[in-house]
């Protein structure tokens, strides 16, 4: 753990607030300062929670039809089922592992009672979010950005933070912001955010609190506040985030530069002017299960994060083609502050020899 964050998360057990408190609204006062996340960020426990507290923010109608890409978590489509929605799965581009608009447009053309668009920005490569705003203007449906792997991408030369949907991070022990559990939902407006925060906290509001009256609740909310000690955590990261995001970059470029040339199929960005936030390193190759096999036995770890949410009793039936080939032949190999690129040359190597 960061020194930092040691010192942070000791002064909040010597003060006695550990829940939600002055330190969570730093955090997100910090946040907000920053180009990494979406604009007026409200802390919560989870990126699951951010997503379904962004569907319900967002006005979600219970009932409706959200669409979420076959190739994510299942969180991103066990929040439309928590939501009372059903889920549509659409197909991917197999060039980035994104969400495919085409796909996405084929859908909102048979499908009535669409809802909502969730996207999801695979191991950090932002999704094309201009077409996607296109698509929510011209079908009046809201997207809401899942950016559970995309704190610190680019998209088209610009920061999330300029993105004009709902965004939903997470700051799990496996991210490069990492509290252990927690993350945060942004908003274009402060409305909003108020609003989420006070569902965050079971839809609890303080302004009217008198001598008589503790609180009132005029909406209920959900138990999803982060608190103050996760907040230390992350706050103590914040200064060293950029050489932790710049690293990872660093290592995605080495990954891609060894690999360039080689039977090897990379994964990345669709235009120059996008950046991955490195979250991952997905790779696409033939007979995978031999190729891992090697791998492990030349000391080398690989790890394959997604099975097509199809596979999951979640009543999505459409067909995804592309997915489920993806997800056949899909590997994603190490990334993390302390591989070397020494290692990096390593893996690529022996991946290479593996391949041909």
């Amino acid at each position: 753990m960061d020194p930092s964050s040691l010192e942070r998360l000791r002064q909040v057990l010597e003060s006695g607030w550990i829940g939600l408190g002055p330190v969570t609204k730093q955090f997100e006062q910090e946040l907000a300062h920053s180009d990494w996340v979406g604009k007026h960020p409200v802390a919560v426990n989870s990126g699951t929670a951010a997503l379904h507290l962004a569907l319900v923010v967002a006005d979600v109608p219970e009932g409706s039809a959200v669409i979420v890409p076959a190739n994510t978590f299942v969180s991103t489509a066990s929040v439309a089922l928590q939501h009372k929605c059903r889920v549509i799965l659409a197909d991917i581009e197999r060039a980035t592992g994104n969400i495919d608009l085409e796909s996405v447009r084929d859908i909102l053309d048979t499908e009535p009672d669409v809802g909502a668009v969730i996207a999801v920005h695979y191991s950090g490569i932002p999704c094309d979010i201009a077409g996607l705003d296109e698509i929510s203007r011209q079908y009046g449906v809201p997207v809401i950005e899942d950016c559970a792997h995309a704190i610190g991408s680019v998209w088209q030369g610009r920061p999330m933070s300029e993105s004009p949907h709902i965004q939903a991070y997470s700051f799990h022990a496996t991210k490069a912001l990492a509290l252990g559990e927690g993350g945060c939902v942004t908003f274009n407006d402060r409305a909003s955010a108020e609003r989420a925060k006070r569902l965050r906290r079971l839809g609890i509001d303080m302004s009217t609190r008198s001598w008589a009256n503790p609180y009132d609740i005029p909406e209920l909310g959900f138990k999803y506040n982060m608190g103050d000690i996760a907040a230390a955590v992350g706050l103590g990261q914040l200064a060293s985030l950029p050489d932790k995001l710049q690293k990872r970059w660093s290592i995605v470029q080495r990954y891609r530069e060894r690999l360039a040339g080689t039977p090897v199929e990379l994964v990345c960005e669709a235009g120059d002017s996008d950046r991955t936030g490195g979250f991952a390193v997905p790779v696409l190759v033939k007979d995978r299960e031999r190729v891992r096999k090697e791998l492990d036995a030349a000391g080398i770890e690989s790890e394959i994060y997604f099975r097509p949410l199809g596979a999951f009793p979640l009543h999505a039936t459409r067909a995804t083609p592309v997915a489920e080939l993806f997800s056949r032949d899909v590997i994603c190999l190490p990334v993390h502050p302390l591989i070397s690129l020494d290692e990096v040359d390593y893996v690529c190597d022996r991946l290479s020899e593996s391949v041909v």
